[in-house]
């Protein structure tokens, strides 16, 4: 799994509204948990398992069997971070994505907007973590990290996941780095608070050629401002959609996006729930546990919507990485389909179902998926099926690999 770039937890999510809308009380986050504690939010974990989370062909009873196996280390947990990793781990045994526990901190920082950082996105590799993307004037950059740098050690031990990159505010984190070069250097960070919003933009790398990147479909997707770049866009010959390291959001901000590159009414997947399930199996007398057949059984098609500004009409390529999740995936397999626009980078993230976040004891929050995601007309289930780049492009940290293979192909188009 990636280390998120703002440390906010597991890949960002195709998002439906949450059934819970009440306001918590304010009180502040706890940092340790008795036995009592740790059972109520369990208990709670298993209700909405058992009854709310939906993914065709999963078996959810097994959530028991899964807590079972980690009795011992859940119940010898007595921190809140010690507590949420070994529950983490037990829901993680599903094998799919959009399930995750989060701390009342990580809860807290997703509604407000904000987080605790060091700005890095890291991907595990043999030698600790691989850097894949630094946030603008983050402690990381500040510190002087760029793509393909390598995390050896935080303070003094190898890491092996994004947990290690995950501080408390204020805490200052020992790394050494491995530069391409083979360089070996040691620097200190220390972990603040920002905004995790942040502002797409348009840049021209080439006359003709138009740059929008999208950081998120969740905070920060402006759809006012993306449009008015769309609009300024509209006199390019070829627009590079950048969603590398973008790990997805809402459905209505991807909906939006598409509906200003596609034409109205174009339908482009279909979401599998419970019910669509339930109403197949009824209709078909089918084992209804394959979301492929279900999507093409079913006439409730997403599609997008007629907007203000006519969708964009020149040529589309889209960057993607590893990074690329969610909602992100949707759109670029999406423009693949309907407009032909080669994927130009890294295989994407796989993980593409679509979830909502369920409010637990003691501040607490469970993020669980309420439906499956199938394209449309190709058929393709994106969970656990990355979408390949047409054309492949490797992190550097001296040139965008992305981007000058994107102006390549526009010039030498292939296929």
């Amino acid at each position: 799994m990636f280390a998120c770039l703002f440390a906010l937890g597991a890949a960002a999510l195709a998002q439906q509204t949450p059934p819970e809308t009440s306001t918590p009380p304010a009180t502040p986050p706890l940092t340790t948990l008795t036995a009592d504690q740790r059972k109520e939010v369990l208990d709670s974990i298993s209700t909405f398992v058992s009854t709310r989370a939906f993914v065709p062909g999963v078996d959810f009873a097994r959530w028991n069997e899964f807590v079972e196996k980690r009795r011992e280390s859940i119940e010898a947990s007595d921190t809140v971070s010690t507590f949420s990793r070994e529950v983490n781990r037990a829901l993680r045994e599903f094998g799919f994505s959009h399930i995750n526990l989060r701390t009342p901190s990580a809860s807290a920082n997703r509604r407000s907007g904000s987080a605790v950082v060091l700005g890095l996105s890291t991907r595990p590799v043999e030698d600790g973590l691989e850097v894949t993307a630094v946030v603008a004037n983050s402690p990381a950059a500040d510190a002087g990290f760029k793509v393909g740098d390598i995390v050896l050690e935080v303070n003094g031990t190898k890491p092996t996941s994004a947990e290690s990159l995950r501080p408390e505010e204020g805490q200052t984190v020992a790394v050494k780095v491995k530069r391409p070069t083979g360089e070996q250097v040691e620097v200190s960070m220390q972990a603040r608070r920002m905004a995790t919003a942040r502002e797409d933009t348009l840049t021209w790398p080439e006359k003709n050629v138009a740059l929008l990147k999208i950081h998120s479909f969740s905070n920060g997707y402006d759809q006012r401002k993306i449009e008015n770049h769309l609009d300024v866009a509209a006199k390019a010959e070829l627009l590079i959609l950048d969603l590398r390291s973008n790990g997805g959001g809402a459905t209505t901000n991807m909906n939006h996006l598409l509906s200003l590159l596609l034409p109205d009414a174009t339908p482009f997947g279909v979401f599998v729930n419970r019910r669509m399930a339930d109403q197949f199996k009824e209709a078909t007398k089918k084992d209804p546990t394959d979301p492929v057949e279900i999507a093409k059984w079913s006439e409730r098609k997403t599609q997008t919507r007629k907007r203000s500004l006519e969708p964009f009409k020149g040529k589309v390529v889209v960057l993607v990485n590893r990074g690329s999740a969610s909602a992100s995936e949707i759109v670029a397999c999406a423009l693949r389909e309907h407009k032909a626009a080669p994927l130009i980078g890294q295989r994407t993230a796989g993980a593409v179902l679509a979830s909502v976040y369920g409010r637990l004891p003691h501040g607490f929050e469970l993020q669980y998926p309420v439906s499956d995601y199938v394209s449309m007309p190709a058929g393709i289930r994106i969970e656990g099926n990355p979408l390949q780049p047409d054309i492949e492009a490797l992190p550097n940290r001296d040139l965008d690999e992305g981007i000058a293979k994107a102006i390549e192909w526009f010039k030498n188009p292939i296929g």
